[in-house]
């Protein structure tokens, strides 16, 4: 596994917004953006759309076009589907340990 992988970032984001959620702050932008992420812009995209439509994420618009998926972030937060897929996912619990076993300076994790 490594820390572009799908699994990783996905895990990244919803715990960061897990986080947030629980300490009543709102999410930074710069948190989640693909830049931090170290992932490249489409890559972001295609991972905001599929926690997006898969209702793991609210406040999150996807417009598909001929170019690709277009992101539009309002209010973002997670949902109870997207906390339980965070806490269950055998592949999420996978990207947590590959995120511990490296030390990734990840406060949230």
């Amino acid at each position: 596994m490594a820390q572009n992988d799908m699994h990783v970032v996905m895990y990244k984001i919803l715990a960061y917004l897990y986080a947030c959620m629980k300490d009543g702050e709102k999410p930074g932008s710069n948190k989640y953006s693909a830049a931090f992420l170290g992932i490249n812009q489409p890559y972001w995209s295609n991972i905001m759309a599929e926690l997006a439509n898969r209702r793991l994420i609210k406040g999150v618009t996807v417009s598909s076009t001929s170019d690709g998926d277009f992101i539009h972030v309002g209010d973002i937060r997670i949902t109870m589907e997207g906390v339980e897929f965070l806490m269950e996912n055998s592949m999420m619990a996978k990207a947590k340990e590959f995120l511990m076993g490296i030390k990734v300076a990840v406060p949230f994790v």
